[in-house]
């Protein structure tokens, strides 16, 4: 019988710009497994890290060296699901994508989520994953209750009544207070979005946005360096029993499909490779990419909306990218991307890869990014293998002057004394992490940047 630490690995994000080698890699299919493998890592002195499909851009996922990397791939299994109530348990490593379709076949649905669906329901609600919606809040905000393996591995389970201040840190909690090996979410019942797309002036959008967001349930726009077009979405939640009317294979192809994919990617690449075809690119991607004012609208089942559209508002899975994105007070957001717009300008940063602003209604959790106040998420991207250190600097002073909070799971400077400052209840989330972990067993180094060392020598 192997040991439960599991086989040398090697790790690396999605992006490429993180990777770790000398890590061991285990995959637990169980709770109780997961248990071993944190007792077996204490008595060798090993951090753990639970590891989802490694989105995160920066290096909240990355074990450290001689450390042991828990991926929950094995450990994702659906463990119950009432129609009823609409409450679904699944383990922590099952993907987006297939809870999605779980749900679908109950007659259920996420309430709201990203564009992404690879990544696991554990590692998205560990870094504030989110979708758009000025009544809707990120993914952490429909669990309603969780199991996690402590550092000391006890196996627990915690919700707004049982042991309540865990809970409150773990729905997001950097997968620093322990191994969340599965969790609860309130789904409702199956609806279908109605997705209008336009192209209209940045100025115009920006003067509008506060009326803007609450023209559709969810609302997002992309702004495309160089231009002073935005490309504007608009979803709408309907009832399943209308009409699906998804886009016909042509317009698919104009806005989200294979081509239009393709064309986009080809745009990004050019932009890397010859500097200088940076305006060109992003001013012709720009007006290829966005359909005039009352294009054809489509209807589809939410999740498939969620995931899907124009590449430039909600990416492209072909095209990988580094990205620094910031949560600032809604009222804010106008300002700071009229800043953002004249920066670029002034400072000739080189890049094509457009500007994502999606918004999101308050919430209670100690962490996340959206915590009392209701909020614009501005992301800024730019290729992976080019160098961002030059425009991420400048979009993050913009933001962090406009009040702004860093997302957990992309690039920034911060640590934590500057984060204190700017989350309320920062203290009350190390006082968790403390009592559960207090040699940091669930940490490693970004971790031990961004909310500080843990309150004993940690393992080494």
């Amino acid at each position: 019988m192997g040991s439960p630490l599991g086989e040398p690995a090697a790790w690396r994000n999605w992006a490429g710009n993180e990777t770790a080698r000398a890590v061991r890699l285990a995959r637990p299919r169980t709770a109780e497994e997961a248990s071993a493998v944190v007792t077996a890592a204490v008595r060798d002195g090993r951090r753990v890290r639970a590891t989802g499909t490694g989105h995160a851009m920066n290096a909240i996922g990355r074990p450290d060296d001689g450390g042991v990397q828990i991926a929950l791939d094995r450990c994702a299994d659906l463990v119950a699901l009432d129609g009823g109530s609409g409450l679904v348990t699944v383990r922590g490593g099952m993907t987006l994508r297939r809870l999605n379709r779980l749900l679908a076949e109950a007659g259920l649905a996420l309430t709201n989520q990203g564009h992404g669906e690879q990544a696991t329901i554990a590692g998205a609600i560990a870094t504030g994953t989110h979708g758009t919606g000025a009544r809707y809040g990120g993914l952490s905000t429909q669990v309603r209750a969780l199991e996690v393996v402590l550092a000391d591995g006890k196996v627990v389970t915690c919700s707004r009544g049982e042991r309540p201040e865990l809970f409150a840190a773990a729905r997001l909690g950097l997968g620093a207070v322990g191994v969340v090996t599965s969790v609860t979410l309130q789904a409702v019942p199956l609806f279908a979005l109605h997705v209008r797309e336009s192209r209209l002036p940045l100025a115009e959008v920006l003067d509008s946005y506060g009326a803007l967001v609450e023209q559709a349930d969810h609302v997002r726009f992309a702004w495309f360096p160089h231009t002073s077009t935005a490309l504007v979405r608009w979803d709408d939640r309907r009832p399943v029993d209308d009409e699906l009317a998804p886009p016909p294979r042509r317009h698919d192809r104009l806005t989200g499909g294979p081509v239009s994919g393709g064309v986009f990617e080809a745009l990004m690449v050019a932009a890397r490779r010859l500097p200088a075809a940076d305006r060109p690119a992003a001013q012709l991607a720009a007006r290829v990419g966005a359909l005039p004012a009352g294009g054809r609208p489509s209807l589809d089942l939410s999740y498939r909306v969620f995931a899907s559209g124009h590449p430039a508002i909600v990416g492209h899975p072909a095209i990988r990218y580094k990205e620094i994105e910031y949560a600032v007070p809604r009222a804010e957001l106008a300002a700071a991307m009229g800043e953002l717009a004249a920066a670029v300008t002034r400072s000739g940063v080189r890049t094509a890869f457009p500007v994502e602003v999606r918004c999101a209604a308050a919430d209670e959790i100690p962490l996340s990014p959206a915590f009392g106040r209701d909020t614009a998420y501005i992301a800024v991207r730019t290729d992976r293998r080019g160098p961002h250190e030059n425009y991420f600097g400048r979009a993050e002073q913009i933001m962090l002057a406009a009040g702004g909070r860093p997302h957990w799971g992309t690039l920034h400077t911060l640590a934590a004394a500057q984060l204190r400052e700017r989350y309320p209840r920062f203290d009350d989330f190390l006082a968790v992490r403390d009592a559960v972990d207090p040699a940091g067993l669930f940490a490693n180094a970004h971790l031990d940047r961004v909310l500080g060392p843990p309150p004993v020598p940690a393992v080494s």
